[in-house]
C-alpha cells in the first residue's frame, strides 16, 4: 500500500498562512517554527515553509477536473469537512473576507466552496457528509 506522506508549499508570510490554516480552516498545527509550520490532515503532513524570494502567483483559481470555475493550470487541493465544521469554516472564511469563487457553497455532487489562501493557492472546502447533503440539497 502506498500513501501520500508529505506535501511542501512555500510562502513569503508564515504569519498569514498560519492564521489562514489554523484560525480559518481549523487545522491542527503539529509543527510551529519561525520559518515553517505543519499540519496533520488524516495521515498526511502538510508543511508550509518560508522563503524570502517566494513570488506569490496571480490571484486566479486553479483548474480542477469536474469544475468549470478555475482557469489556471496549477496545483490545488480539497479539504473535506463534516457538516458542523463545514458550516463553521464557511462562516469564518466569509467573515474574514477570504476570496471565494462562489458567494455561498454550491452543489456539485457534494457541497463545494473554493477559496484562495494568502499565497493564492486554490483550496476547495467541501462537505460530503450524507446528513448535511440530504438537508441542503
Amino acid at each position: 500500500m502506498t500513501t501520500l506522506g508529505f506535501t511542501y508549499i512555500y510562502t513569503d508570510n508564515i504569519k498569514e498562512m498560519k492564521k489562514f490554516y489554523t484560525s480559518l480552516l481549523g487545522l491542527d498545527l503539529i509543527w510551529d517554527e519561525t520559518d515553517s509550520i505543519a499540519f496533520k490532515i488524516g495521515s498526511h503532513q502538510f508543511s508550509i515553509i518560508y522563503h524570502e524570494s517566494f513570488e506569490i502567483p496571480s490571484a486566479h483559481f486553479a483548474m480542477q477536473p469536474g469544475w468549470e470555475g478555475g482557469t489556471y493550470p496549477r496545483t490545488s487541493w480539497s479539504l473535506d469537512y463534516d457538516s458542523t465544521n463545514f458550516i463553521k469554516v464557511i462562516r469564518q472564511l466569509s467573515a474574514n473576507g477570504v476570496r471565494s469563487y462562489y458567494a455561498a457553497p454550491q452543489w456539485n455532487g457534494y457541497w463545494s466552496y473554493p477559496v484562495l489562501d494568502p499565497m493564492n493557492n486554490t483550496i476547495e472546502v467541501t462537505c460530503t457528509d450524507a446528513d448535511y447533503i440530504e438537508q441542503h440539497k
